[in-house]
């Protein structure tokens, strides 16, 4: 029952920062009023993390250092597939614009060469 708490507490957490992040960056505001939010946000994040750990660590005993442990381990691994997505995003943009950027040449080699043909054409006579 101890570990489900957990588990629990840590799916609130992570969940409630992907929400909160999530909901701020998709809502249209300026750049300093986003700013003044996320920071006012996040501080009241804090104070209730904070405040939930301190009623685990008056009820939980040791189970408070394996709760940490996971939280640090569940970001760490949200940190590692957030760089994997983004790595494999960055590869795919970069293939796309080589992509794009070879058949722009093409197109312009190919328009190139028709405005020589009319030239060759237009002086032969033909």
């Amino acid at each position: 029952m101890a570990d489900n708490s957990g588990r629990f507490f840590e799916g609130l957490v992570v969940g409630g920062l992907i929400g909160f992040v999530f909901g701020i960056l998709s809502a249209p505001k300026s750049g300093a009023e986003l700013r003044r939010q996320l920071a006012d946000g996040s501080e009241d994040l804090y104070k209730q993390a904070s405040d939930q750990l301190g009623e685990l660590s008056n009820g939980a005993g040791g189970k408070l250092h394996t709760l940490k442990d996971r939280t640090e381990h569940a970001l760490e691994d949200i940190k590692g597939k957030s760089s994997d997505v983004i790595k494999k995003a960055s590869d795919s943009v970069q293939q796309t614009k080589e992509q794009v950027t070879s058949k722009l040449q093409d197109m312009a080699g190919k328009s190139t060469q028709v405005l020589v043909d009319d030239v060759e054409s237009a002086t032969s006579g033909g």
